[in-house]
């Protein structure tokens, strides 16, 4: 991504806007980063090879994971993650892990990711080169 004359860091923007639990979807997402919703998913998508509702999706059950781990109940872990209830967070969970959110602690955290970026506890996103993900845009080249 090239400098920002005014010194911004657009990526971060963007990427605070996507976790941001007070937006709930991609134009709550798309408002509070000062952004149409055409041209806020369009360059999410750019920078990340993620659409924006696909990468709050994943963030939110590796960040439910990891709560899970640390012993929160899954209740409590749905409605804090915003789920609208804990049948609709178990089944969402179930499919991205393979497991029911009882058995979270069978499971690693961390998700499949074409960007590298993920949950990092206790409350950021990291981004890393694992050799075993999805080949993706490279996220620190555009952060350079």
């Amino acid at each position: 991504m090239e400098d920002q004359p005014n010194g911004r860091d657009r990526l971060r923007e963007l990427l605070d806007a996507v976790v941001d639990d007070d937006n709930s979807g991609v134009g709550d997402m798309a408002r509070s980063s000062y952004a149409s919703e055409f041209h806020f998913s369009r360059e999410v998508r750019r920078l990340t090879g993620e659409p924006p509702a696909a990468l709050r999706r994943r963030v939110m059950l590796e960040r439910a994971a990891w709560r899970l781990q640390q012993g929160a109940g899954v209740a409590e872990v749905a409605e804090t993650e915003g789920w609208s209830s804990a049948e609709v967070f178990s089944r969402a969970f179930r499919r991205a892990f393979g497991v029911p959110p009882s058995r979270a602690d069978d499971v690693g955290f961390r998700l499949t990711a074409p960007n590298g970026v993920h949950f990092h506890p206790p409350q950021s996103l990291w981004c890393d080169a694992d050799p075993g993900e999805a080949a993706g845009p490279d996220i620190a080249q555009f952060m350079l």
